[in-house]
């Protein structure tokens, strides 16, 4: 079976996207988020926005011929996923040559580091010079658990939760290749990723 026939609409359960709710109450995009959790689908659109609920466990989500499935793919093409964001940021860099931001934000066990690496992840699969991006990302994803030394606390659903947010820049060329990337502290409980499209060429 091909991958898009695994990864068919047919097979969502409840709601794959919550706009579409009826009734569109609290109650309901819970109980739809709940359902949808039970059969390990942990991704659900709110538009075009995606919220994932950390399973707390390895899913076979994010394998090679998952990534090309969602490559250059229409976000509502397939059902939701966290790669069909990353694909939209990516795609929208190199086709409009403007700045992209992925902003992943939630409470502390949420899954906020895992989120920033699997959209690395992706971006280092499908840009040209994968080889240079994976280890921009290496690097980036190195230097966390340093920052991490600092200012971090116990709480109930992590041991190690971290006290700041994380701002991570990937840099690339007009070509879509990485050639640097950055990441800094702020004072907010999310992280960032910045794609950003600069004129150097190497």
């Amino acid at each position: 079976m091909s991958t898009r026939g695994v990864l068919s609409l047919d097979q969502e359960v409840g709601v794959s996207d919550a706009v579409t709710l009826d009734p569109l109450t609290e109650e309901a995009f819970i109980a739809n988020l709940h359902q949808r959790f039970k059969r390990d689908q942990i991704y659900t659109y709110i538009g075009t926005v995606v919220i994932s609920v950390n399973p707390y466990k390895k899913l076979a989500l994010y394998t090679n011929n998952i990534i090309e499935a969602y490559r250059r793919c229409s976000m509502f093409e397939l059902p939701p996923h966290i790669y069909a964001v990353a694909d939209n940021a990516y795609t929208s860099m190199l086709d409009r040559n403007t700045d992209q931001c992925v902003i992943i934000t939630g409470e502390s066990g949420a899954g906020k580091t895992e989120a920033s690496k699997i959209v690395m992840q992706y971006v280092a699969e499908v840009s040209h010079k994968r080889k240079e991006l994976h280890s921009i990302k290496e690097q980036l994803l190195q230097s966390i658990p340093v920052l991490e030394a600092f200012g971090n606390a116990k709480t109930q659903r992590n041991d190690n939760s971290s006290r700041f947010g994380k701002y991570m820049d990937i840099e690339f060329d007009l070509l879509g290749q990485p050639c640097g990337g950055v990441i800094t502290n702020c004072k907010f409980c999310y992280s960032i990723i910045t794609l950003i499209s600069t004129e150097v060429i190497f």
